[in-house]
């Protein structure tokens, strides 16, 4: 069994975007995603928040793929057209009405 097979109310999750620019202030050119765990000097606590933040960051984005990959690009083919013609029951201009 699931351990969300019971929320049934649970409909969608909305994940809003955030944008975010973490540095250490005792290492300022410490990028996680360049440099990774190991440039992480004496363990520095700051540098090792950025390097998880940065690591569940990937994991979540990994995880949302894989659950819907199409949505990760914001472009989907076109529905049909739903849009009413209001136009449609007039005369066109070129049926010779002048």
């Amino acid at each position: 069994m699931h351990p969300y097979d019971g929320m049934m109310g649970l409909e969608m999750l909305k994940i809003e975007r955030v944008k975010w620019h973490g540095k250490c202030s005792r290492h300022p050119m410490f990028d996680p995603e360049a440099d990774g765990i190991g440039a992480i000097k004496g363990g520095c606590p700051r540098c090792l928040a950025l390097q998880a933040i940065f690591e569940s960051h990937r994991q979540t984005l990994h995880l949302m793929s894989a659950i819907e990959p199409n949505q990760r690009t914001g472009h989907s083919a076109p529905g049909p057209d739903r849009q009413q013609d209001l136009f449609a029951s007039l005369p066109s201009p070129e049926s010779g009405k002048a």
